[in-house]
């Protein structure tokens, strides 16, 4: 089959990164990583505590009912109903009793209006956290197709494998089917979810800045990995 530029481009950027793994493209990993979703601004000034904190969703332009940036898509932090409109994206993350885990929206069972008030009632029971972006790795097998003419960024990925979950971000701007194919092969996650980036770009690793942003001003959202379980 004949490569068009792009894929040859595409297959060049992924080879390039492919031992993203185990150098500079993993940011964080852990075994079993607490994992915590934080809503700007209410949950501000942001503690000290070790590990990385990011920017999870995206944000959205219309504000949230009780003022600050909106997350796009469904969204609860420990059971408070932050947005509860959902979106076509395929990736959650849900965050339970069982730990963190990414999946798709149709298994979290948040595909309808009907599954989403199911599970606003069962987070508040339960303290649930959970937000959507898109799934660019479900089960193994990439979860997105390449687009012609599509925008590229420095991108940062939250991935799942069996040993554990982490936080892995190109070298270079790629486009989001890119991005894919580089952390398939540089670390075969289960499940990889896209993390905003762009002018949203927040990123604090062990105190230290790892982003463009040192604000939080513009956020809606942020998703924060600590190393080890918390009892």
């Amino acid at each position: 089959m004949k490569l068009t530029a792009l894929t040859a481009a595409t297959l060049l950027a992924s080879a390039q990164l492919a031992g993203a793994c185990t150098s500079d493209g993993m940011l964080f990993f852990d075994e079993s990583p607490y994992i915590s979703l934080i809503v700007a601004p209410d949950d501000m000034p942001l503690s000290d505590s070790a590990g990385i904190t990011v920017t999870g969703a995206y944000t959205g332009t219309e504000p949230r009912a009780a003022g600050g940036p909106a997350p796009v898509g469904f969204f609860l932090r420990e059971g408070e109903i932050i947005n509860r409109n959902g979106a076509r994206m395929d990736g959650v993350l849900l965050i339970d009793e069982d730990g963190a885990r990414i999946t798709r929206r149709d298994l979290a069972g948040i595909d309808s209006a009907e599954g989403r008030l199911e599970m606003a009632d069962r987070a508040q029971a339960e303290g649930i956290s959970l937000l959507q972006s898109h799934l660019l790795i479900s089960d193994g097998q990439l979860d997105i197709h390449e687009v012609e003419d599509a925008p590229r960024f420095t991108r940062r990925v939250l991935i799942e494998t069996d040993e554990g979950m982490g936080i892995w971000q190109s070298a270079q701007p790629l486009t989001l089917y890119a991005a894919a194919v580089a952390v398939e092969r540089a670390c075969a996650p289960r499940m990889a979810l896209n993390l905003d980036m762009g002018s949203y770009d927040y990123c604090v690793s062990d105190g230290r800045f790892c982003g463009l942003r040192r604000d939080t001003d513009r956020l809606s959202n942020l998703i924060r990995l600590e190393r080890g379980q918390r009892p």
